[in-house]
């Protein structure tokens, strides 16, 4: 077995951690249709992405266009331009987009995120950030925060809504808990409109968040940020893959195609690297002559921590595409594959982290190795490529 192969192993066994022992089938491609249900989750990154036949796991999807026309029996966590979702959703439904449409019932919980948000779904407890909400109906909590907030259709329980701008109500609008809004302005109800236990308006100077309120944008806004900065990664990886694909490819042969030994001698030098740098900084800064040096070196130390870290990524697409799919040349796509991979492997406990460190140290040797190489024309012999 090649040591790329050995690699992929490894992660893709990592990933499986966090998955419940689960299984997982993954697609990058320009346009991706799922037309045949594979037995494992699935995890797809592409510019248009169908799912047109009903799902048996979970589904994790990025694009341009998400379209999610079959039932999914578990689970979906989608990230896109335009995302619709008309299948049912037997999971928990978490989504964030310029432009979401949902008419799936979801039998789980709904978080939504967008700039536009359309929904037509019976989900139990529904919770949407957005500029302009349409919302048709809900199950028993429905919480919105929004610009532009409309309601119409049955809602079973309570609503709640916090607008900017306006709310309104549609003719026939039934909720049979009770409404609770905040909006710059009272909301005159329709006359075939229905509120079963009340409305209460808070007026639009409460400008200090109820305990449930603060818990309800503590969520939303911890999943935001972590499905903004899942793509900012992604789409960074991308872009160095994509735009570099020399510099990607030396990165990732100096990794790849070493012996173990030679990869952990590049492991070890950007471990070095990582560790001292910060300390001959520290020194610099406390001479004056040195603090202008310090400030540059500063620089460049904050520009291979952030590079280490999505070239390991790209290192990780690499690994995959050699070991599963015979393939040697790095692309865009494989680095959001091995982008994605390496955030999931993150997240299992100590050895995920133990597998990304010494992906992200190795990273670093071989950025430092080629840097060297190209300002003194030669690499030190104990990580000399030839």
């Amino acid at each position: 077995m090649t040591y790329p192969r050995i690699l992929a192993v490894i992660l893709l066994g990592v990933l499986t951690v966090p998955l419940s022992a689960s299984a997982a089938t993954f697609f990058s491609e320009r346009t991706i249709v799922v037309s045949e249900a594979p037995e494992d989750n699935l995890y797809l990154a592409g510019t248009d992405v169908t799912v047109a036949t009903a799902l048996q796991a979970d589904v994790l999807a990025l694009g341009g266009t998400l379209s999610l026309r079959a039932p999914i029996a578990h689970d979906a966590l989608l990230a896109g331009g335009t995302i619709v979702v008309d299948g049912d959703v037997g999971g928990d439904l978490r989504a964030v987009g310029a432009r979401i449409v949902v008419t799936g019932d979801v039998t789980g919980d709904l978080s939504l995120a967008g700039g536009t948000i359309i929904t037509s779904s019976s989900a139990q407890d529904a919770r949407m950030v957005g500029g302009s909400l349409r919302v048709n109906g809900g199950g028993a909590r429905t919480v919105l925060y929004g610009a532009d907030v409309h309601l119409a259709g049955s809602f079973t329980g309570d609503v709640e809504v916090v607008a900017s701008d306006s709310l309104t109500l549609a003719e026939g609008t039934v909720i049979e808990g009770t409404l609770r809004y905040d909006a710059p302005q009272e909301v005159t109800l329709p006359a075939t409109a229905t509120v079963a236990e009340g409305v209460t308006y808070t007026g639009s100077s409460s400008y200090l968040p109820t305990v449930e309120q603060a818990k309800t944008f503590a969520i939303a806004g911890a999943s935001v940020f972590l499905v903004v900065r899942i793509l900012s990664l992604v789409i960074a990886a991308a872009l160095l893959a994509g735009l570099f694909p020399a510099f990607a490819q030396k990165v990732s042969d100096r990794v790849l195609s070493r012996t173990p030994g030679r990869f952990a001698l590049l492991a070890l030098l950007g471990f070095a690297v990582v560790i001292a740098t910060p300390v001959l900084i520290f020194l610099l800064l406390v001479s004056f002559v040195g603090m202008s040096v310090a400030f540059v070196m500063l620089f460049g130390y904050l520009l291979l921590i952030m590079l280490a870290y999505l070239y390991a990524g790209i290192i990780a697409g690499a690994s995959l595409a050699q070991g599963l799919f015979k393939r040697t040349q790095v692309t865009w796509k494989f680095a959001v594959l091995g982008m994605l991979g390496l955030y999931l492997v993150g997240t299992v406990p100590v050895i995920g982290g133990l597998i990304v460190s010494i992906l992200f140290f190795a990273a670093a040797g071989a950025i430092v190795a080629i840097a060297h190489r190209a300002v003194f024309g030669r690499l030190p012999e104990d990580i000399a490529a030839e």
